[in-house]
């Protein structure tokens, strides 16, 4: 995003009251204009956070830009209690974690299955994608009802874990630690990558 200034708008007196003190941020939240190297010392900033907690370059941007827009359409929020910085990075944290909710958690057992008889050898793949699906299937009844539930859904069925929870009466939270526990069952029991 390319500014050469912006200016951000005074809010009420009481606001600004509220808002007074040391803070460099008050300043910029009572009417204060930042200059353009300001600007992109903290777009810097933010995208070098970015960068360090997701894959890509053009992701890290993309949530730099989505920061900048909720930080534009929150100004009104913005008391000056923090610095401009780390009421930015707030916000920049947030999308990052909603790109890793919105993301699918794991392959599931079908998924490799399909890669393993897909190879290059179809009979040694097959060979094992038998076995390793024997592994399983003797492993799962050493899972308590509920884990094996979860894994049968989620892994053999290939479910989503919101339509699974809901089957199972569960909330994603609960589904996703029952998920975790069984599948970690599973591999110490067989061996194998759940």
């Amino acid at each position: 995003m390319s500014f050469d200034a912006v200016i951000l708008s005074p809010p009420s007196a009481d606001a600004a009251d509220e808002a007074s003190g040391t803070f460099e941020a008050a300043d910029a939240a009572r009417g204060a204009f930042l200059d353009r190297e300001t600007l992109l010392d903290l777009e810097d900033a933010l995208f070098r956070y970015a960068r360090r907690r997701v894959a890509s370059d053009e992701i890290a941007r993309d949530l730099v830009q989505e920061t900048w827009l909720a930080a534009l359409g929150a100004l009104d929020r913005f008391a000056g209690r923090a610095s401009l910085k780390t009421w930015l990075t707030a916000i920049l944290r947030r999308k990052i974690a909603d790109v890793y909710r919105g993301r699918k958690p794991m392959t599931s057992l079908t998924d490799v299955e399909h890669v393993l008889t897909t190879s290059n050898d179809p009979f040694t793949a097959q060979l094992d994608a038998r076995r390793r699906t024997e592994r399983v299937l003797e492993a799962l009844p050493k899972l308590t009802p509920r884990e094996r539930e979860a894994v049968e859904l989620c892994g053999l069925e290939d479910l989503g874990r919101e339509e699974a929870a809901d089957r199972m009466g569960l909330s994603r939270p609960c589904l996703r630690v029952t998920l975790c526990r069984g599948r970690k069952r599973l591999r110490e029991a067989g061996d194998v990558a759940a």
